[in-house]
């Protein structure tokens, strides 16, 4: 079984550029195969503020698979109690589950589980991290903060530092990387080959593709 290495925290890093959003669009899932645990419904992005206060839960859910999701905009307040922006740096978490069965299935243990051929990739306008690379425009920083026995990240915790006020999207996805005729598919370097060519830059096929609103207050 994969275990989940928790990493060092990142530090902040500079404040960059002011957006404002009102609004979701763009928002999509993927399902390119039927993976083990059927289809996964829900996402659910758990940000817990370094420094202590209450975690803020967002979610992403289409529990009938109807294509019809029920998205939370993503408010995450800066460090700031004054006139101009503080970082502030977030622990997120991960959860994915499956609606469609009765009860509903936490699917988040089996991707810890078989963490060798899973990643979670976190893209999007308001994104700077491994699989965007330097974005002028992000509002947030993002790196792994886990690993599997391999060492290669998986995504299911990872820090998040807000960089500037202003909003765009964030865009979570999780990729399915089974081993195939015997080589490993999950190699180091894959949100490095997405940043700089696409998800079409790497093997494996999407469980889930998601996009928040999200916004810095």
């Amino acid at each position: 079984m994969s275990s989940i290495a928790r990493l060092a925290p990142i530090a902040p890093i500079a404040p960059i550029a002011l957006l404002v959003f009102a609004g979701c669009s763009d928002v999509e899932e993927e399902h390119d195969h039927i993976h083990e645990h059927g289809q996964p419904t829900t996402v659910i992005l758990n940000f817990t503020p370094d420094g202590g206060g209450d975690t803020l839960s967002f979610t992403w859910a289409d529990p009938d698979n109807a294509g019809d999701p029920q998205v939370d905009s993503i408010l995450l307040p800066d460090g700031s109690d004054h006139n101009h922006h503080d970082v502030q740096a977030y622990s997120l978490e991960v959860e994915v589950w499956n609606e469609l069965e009765d009860p509903a299935e936490d699917v988040t243990p089996e991707i810890e589980e078989l963490a060798d051929e899973h990643q979670f990739f976190f893209t999007g306008s308001a994104v700077s991290g491994p699989a965007t690379g330097t974005n002028a425009s992000a509002i947030i920083e993002h790196r792994y903060a886990d690993s599997d026995e391999g060492g290669m990240p998986i995504g299911l915790v990872n820090d998040i530092t807000t960089t500037a006020w202003g909003a765009g999207q964030l865009v979570v996805t999780l990729r399915h990387m089974p081993p195939e005729n015997g080589e490993a598919v999950k190699i180091p370097g894959l949100a490095r080959d997405v940043a700089s060519d696409g998800f079409g830059a790497i093997g494996g096929d999407n469980d889930i593709r998601v996009t928040f609103p999200i916004e810095v207050q």
